[in-house]
């Protein structure tokens, strides 16, 4: 049995499943979860058992939506390898990397590709990117969607910190939003979430000169918090939610801090209806400012950690659902950039690193409240990677989703030795911290990828994210096929759709009654069942199943507006330099086809020319129709089966 065909097993007392804690036994094919039966299902001989435990939680692995990995560019302050390396030994198996503060930063497609370039043979965990929202590239954004397969954008409404990557106006988040409502509107629902840094800059500016007025000592965090008032934030929030609602675009704040901000936000969802959604972080709901060491700068970050007062509000707004997502905003740098000789909280660099440490910092916290151990699944599994568009392969334990698991031990405390974090720069504000809930195993598509006591990680199992809706998007430069134990999960209509569009351009005769079909055991027998419906149609549906085909002989801006994989079919990218009156030739021959026979010619070109089908289609408009519509039908299939080596990667 070859080891794509092994099925894998999970067997647990304590499993994280639709929010409760059960028995069960879970069953893995391809790095998909196939199966959840019960914990006593017989376990055939065949069957890997890759973990069976009775003590420990099993939780679906986490996903982090809020890090700053710094690839390319300012990789002394983490990187690639650091940070997936993290996040696998705290049972984070996604993370979401932000467009700043790597170097170029991530603003236009060709700094996307460049960061592309530098994630292969780096990722101990999956990733996925965004895009940065800047003034002047609104005209980049459709493009790093369409073709660059980002999951969102972020946008400041403040200075980011870093010159290149500068805030946004309202004019320049209305211009990013039409290009949204253009991407819903007409690319069939593939626009993404627009985030926002919420605080706003004279607040800001007002308070510290004011501080300054009044010489108020640098290295008590207090003057900086006082530097960064709620109403920065809460004003911030309000233009974000007006803009929202007018454009009914998704929009999210990252980092929340100002608990004043919270009432805003549950107003726009429940009573306006506006499709926003708000995360805060682990420091937001671990510390307190009274608490905030004289001169220790490894706690700033923007906006501020705020007062116990504040974080007890954060608490409530994350239980009542009006915070629907809890993440770590890791953002490290070099020690040197956080002064921490000088204790200058004024001029230190803000970020706090944790992405190691998050499931322990919030069970910590989470069961003092009361809160359910299941609510962690739902807060840093689920509602994170719905956030980025990715909720059908990530988030809590269901069928059809990567087979990504946490493993841990919440009754076990540690207390945290900032040396031993696989992050890059160590030091933490964490440091010294006792806190609730062990790690144990992570497991990434059903591979073991760290164990407690691990020092290091050797396994490089981690993929580059993007949401199925646009790899699977026939104009998408490389479209790739799903594994087939996901394809048959699918419930959407569409989204299968999508999929079997790559194979066929498939019209709704031959869709339908794919769909009704599922589930296949692979794409081969899922293509000779097509073959199969076909044969079963009545001829005015063989015309329709034809003619979603692209026409052979169309411009390569036309077929490369239909579909990518047509467009290398046909040899596209050498069209610039082909005889005009080739191109001439084929139109008129195919005019004459269509006009004789009511469908489009279909051939597998098969690396051919155009000049080569030229004799090609003048044989066949002497065929008779129904010999032509069989061979039409026989030359589709032949092309899905072509293209499925090359569409499964």
């Amino acid at each position: 049995m070859g080891s794509e065909s092994i099925i894998k097993v999970i067997k647990g007392n304590k499993v994280v499943i639709n929010g409760e804690i059960r028995p069960a036994a879970i069953l893995i094919k391809n790095g998909i979860i196939i199966d959840i039966k019960d914990y006593s299902s017989e376990i055939k001989e065949e069957h890997e058992v890759l973990v069976n435990e009775e003590k420990l939680i099993i939780m679906g692995g986490l996903v982090d939506s809020h890090v700053h990995i710094n690839e390319p560019g300012r990789t002394e302050w983490e990187g690639f390898l650091s940070a997936t390396s993290a996040a696998a030994a705290g049972g984070v198996t996604t993370i979401i990397d932000m467009p700043l503060n790597s170097s170029p930063v991530t603003t236009t497609f060709e700094n996307l590709q460049t960061k592309i370039e530098s994630m292969p043979g780096k990722l101990r965990v999956d990733v996925g990117l965004l895009g940065g929202v800047v003034p002047g590239n609104s005209s980049e954004i459709a493009r790093m969607v369409l073709e660059g397969g980002v999951v969102g954008f972020k946008s400041f409404l403040v200075h980011s910190g870093i010159d290149e990557f500068p805030h946004v106006k309202e004019n320049d988040i209305q211009e990013a939003m039409e290009v949204m409502k253009q991407l819903r509107d007409e690319y069939g629902g593939r626009d993404v979430v627009m985030m926002f840094h919420a605080e706003t800059e004279e607040p800001i500016q007002e308070a510290t000169e004011r501080l300054e007025r009044e010489n108020a000592d640098p290295k008590l965090y207090d003057t900086f918090l006082k530097s960064r008032p709620r109403i920065s934030e809460n004003i911030a929030i309000d233009k974000v939610i007006e803009l929202s609602k007018k454009n009914m675009i998704k929009t999210h704040i990252v980092h929340l801090s100002s608990s004043d901000a919270i009432q805003a936000i549950h107003n726009a969802v429940h009573h306006d209806n506006v499709p926003i959604t708000a995360e805060t972080t682990y420091h937001y709901l671990y510390f307190e400012s009274e608490q905030v060491p004289y001169g220790n700068t490894l706690y700033k970050c923007c906006p501020p950690v705020r007062e116990s007062e504040n974080k007890d509000l954060l608490w409530k707004a994350v239980t009542d659902g009006t915070i629907k997502i809890i993440v770590s905003d890791h953002s490290p740098c070099t020690l040197d950039l956080k002064l921490i000789e000088g204790g200058d909280f004024m001029k230190a660099w803000g970020g706090i690193s944790s992405l190691q440490l998050g499931l322990p910092i919030i069970w910590t916290e989470a069961k003092k409240r009361g809160v359910p151990l299941v609510k962690l699944s739902e807060y840093m599994s689920d509602e994170p990677s719905r956030l980025v568009g990715l909720n059908d392969r990530k988030g809590s334990i269901k069928i059809g989703r990567d087979a990504d698991f946490v493993i841990w031990d919440p009754e076990e405390s540690f207390t945290v030795n900032q040396d031993l974090l696989m992050v890059k720069n160590k030091n933490s504000p964490y440091h010294g911290q006792k806190l609730l809930g062990v790690v144990y195993e992570t497991i990434l598509r059903g591979n073991k990828i760290f164990k407690k006591g691990d020092q290091t990680i050797s396994k490089v199992l981690g993929k580059r994210l993007i949401q199925t809706k646009i790899h699977t998007n026939s104009i998408y430069p490389s479209p790739t096929l799903p594994e087939i134990e996901f394809l048959n999960s699918f419930s959407e209509q569409q989204s299968f759709f999508d999929c079997v569009n790559l194979l066929f351009e498939a019209a709704p005769p031959l869709a339908n009654a794919l769909y009704s079909k599922r589930p296949f055991s692979s794409y081969q027998q899922l293509i000779d069942q097509a073959h199969s419906i076909i044969q079963s149609l009545n001829e005015a549906e063989k015309i329709q199943v034809i003619n979603a085909h692209p026409r052979i002989g169309l411009s390569a801006s036309q077929v490369k507006n239909s579909s990518s994989i047509s467009y290398r079919e046909q040899s596209c990218d050498n069209d610039s330099s082909i005889d005009q009156s080739i191109l001439e030739s084929l139109t008129k021959l195919n005019d004459q086809y269509e006009s004789k026979f009511g469908f489009k010619f279909v051939v597998f070109v098969n690396g051919r020319s155009k000049k080569e089908i030229i004799p090609i289609l003048e044989n066949r408009i002497n065929n008779d129709i129904q010999k032509e519509l069989d061979l039409g039908l026989c030359e589709m299939i032949e092309i899905s089966k072509s293209r499925l080596s090359k569409l499964l990667k």
